[in-house]
């Protein structure tokens, strides 16, 4: 069982902070921002709590328990053995006028709402440090960004990425969310590639079709 102090620390970091969609936005890249790595997930699976996604978790990773000390919209957190990363997964409040937002912007909304909901918990604090991208995994439509606080440098600044989608029904984001500040140069990058083999392992999320637009 993970201690309280993960919880403390991820909610400072997660809080301090016709076709599918509407118009188009930019050209999707054809390949993901970090490429995933190879055989670095477990051959178990995480689920959704309704049981609409499903996806393997790395390696090693542990499981945590958010039944006692909930957060709001996060459904699913794993840990790393050392407790120094949450793999986490929330979904995204589908309200009247985010649903707007979608159908007047398309997958641009699902970054710009995630991160404005994280900057209203700490005004000032957040900067994004990797714009929105568009892109497609196995057929599916994803956005991503990444973010860290402000004012830190890049060498010992706590770095977080974002990965967005959509059932078609649901709105959700996986992050891999830093809990400690990197190690090593190129520790973030390694875990964001992780990030990705994860999401390339995603069942459940809507694929692209042809009349999709972005």
């Amino acid at each position: 069982m993970v201690s309280k102090w993960i919880f403390v620390s991820l909610s400072a970091v997660l809080f301090a902070g016709c076709g599918l969609f509407g118009k188009a936005n930019k050209p999707m890249p054809i390949v993901p921002p970090y490429p995933p790595l190879v055989d670095a997930l477990d051959e178990e699976y995480l689920h959704s709590p309704t049981g609409d996604l499903a996806a393997h978790y790395p390696k090693g990773w542990l499981h945590v328990d958010i039944q006692t000390i909930p957060m709001v919209n996060v459904e699913e957190v794993y840990t790393d053995p050392e407790r120094r990363w949450a793999l986490v997964l929330a979904e995204i409040p589908s309200t009247a006028e985010f649903r707007r937002s979608v159908a007047r912007d398309g997958m641009m909304a699902l970054p710009d709402q995630s991160f404005a909901t994280k900057s209203a918990k700490a005004p000032g604090k957040l900067t994004i440090t990797r714009p929105t991208e568009i892109y497609t995994e196995n057929g599916k439509l994803f956005a991503s960004y990444d973010y860290a606080e402000a004012g830190t440098d890049s060498l010992h600044r706590i770095e977080n990425r974002e990965v967005l989608f959509t059932t078609g029904s649901k709105f959700y984001e996986l992050g891999m969310i830093e809990l400690e500040p990197p190690q090593n140069p190129g520790e973030q990058i390694q875990n964001f590639r992780l990030l990705e083999s994860v999401t390339a392992s995603l069942e459940g999320v809507a694929a692209l079709r042809a009349d999709t637009t972005l």
